[in-house]
């Protein structure tokens, strides 16, 4: 466990991934899963110093066959009947929701809603993008329709899953960390959505070898001899509030059950990882440790990606 005098506290952090715009929170209408999001999109932008925007996407209908002409004009008129139901919908939830607010600005769209939810996050220069933690089958995964991770693929705004459970202001975070870019920013944001005098815990899940090779003995000596230093040279490029604690822990094992195992025993609402920016190969062959986490986690679930 780390505690950081004030006087060596950082000045300058970990820098933040640049945005400064809102933070949006991606609704479907739904009134029982309105508070947990409002709520954490409320504490974000009173940490971040920034406003909120609600987003809704409205799937335009499927079209059997495209050789029927008439199809354009009744499918348009649809998707603005669905659009109108939904922003009703939404602006219902806001509306009962103790920490949402009917004036947020709302923006209703159409279209695909992984692309539709990234696109919108870019063009609002997002700081952060709040979405529903669901529970999904394998049905979903396999046909793609798991909407916060395949968001994850398509945006590089940090994005914040939570289920109905997830608290106002978590008292405490659990932070994977690599020591690279990607989840030392996942530890800075996480450490401002925390609540006063809240607890931070850093963990390095360190490689486990199913088959020892010659040398690894020595090899792994030196590797675990090296990190003390890089999570205090971590710890001092945050910008730890008075109050807050810091723990630091190494694990080993495989990264996202080790991690979800942490969780589970601290019993975390947060969980927080680093991602780096994803090629195609990595946005088809979705075995990250991210999206092992959102496919699994019943805590909070936070994603940042490098800058």
């Amino acid at each position: 466990m780390i505690q950081i005098p004030d006087s060596q506290r950082a000045d300058a952090g970990v820098p933040l991934p640049a945005a400064g715009g809102p933070v949006l929170v991606a609704s479907d209408g739904s009134a029982d899963c309105a508070e947990p999001l409002c709520a954490a999109a409320r504490v974000a932008a009173e940490a971040l110093g920034v406003g909120v925007e609600v987003v809704a996407v409205c799937e335009p209908p499927a079209v059997a066959g495209t050789e029927v002409v008439e199809v354009p004009a009744p499918s348009a008129l649809l998707v603005e009947r669905r659009q109108a139901l939904l922003r009703a919908d939404v602006t219902r939830a806001l509306s009962i929701s103790p920490s949402g607010s009917p004036d947020w600005p709302l923006a209703v769209l159409a279209g695909t809603p992984s692309r539709t939810l990234a696109a919108h996050a870019a063009g609002r220069h997002a700081s952060l993008l709040v979405m529903g933690l669901g529970r999904h089958s394998p049905l979903d995964r396999l046909f793609g329709r798991e909407t916060a991770v395949s968001t994850l693929r398509e945006t590089t705004v940090p994005v914040l899953a939570v289920g109905q459970a997830f608290p106002r202001a978590p008292a405490h975070a659990v932070v994977g960390v690599d020591f690279g870019a990607a989840s030392a920013r996942a530890a800075a944001l996480a450490l401002r959505l925390l609540a006063p005098g809240g607890r931070l815990t850093l963990v390095h899940v360190a490689p486990q070898f199913a088959r020892p090779v010659e040398g690894w003995e020595q090899w792994d000596a030196e590797y675990a001899g090296s990190l003390p230093a890089l999570f205090e040279g971590l710890v001092r490029r945050l910008a730890v509030p008075p109050g807050t604690t810091v723990e630091t822990v190494m694990l080993r094992g495989e990264p996202a059950a080790t991690l979800l195992a942490r969780v589970q025993q601290e019993r975390a609402p947060l969980l927080a990882v680093g991602a780096e920016r994803l090629g195609v190969v990595d946005r088809l062959l979705v075995g990250s440790v991210a999206t092992s986490l959102l496919r699994t986690a019943r805590c909070g679930v936070l994603v940042v990606r490098a800058g």
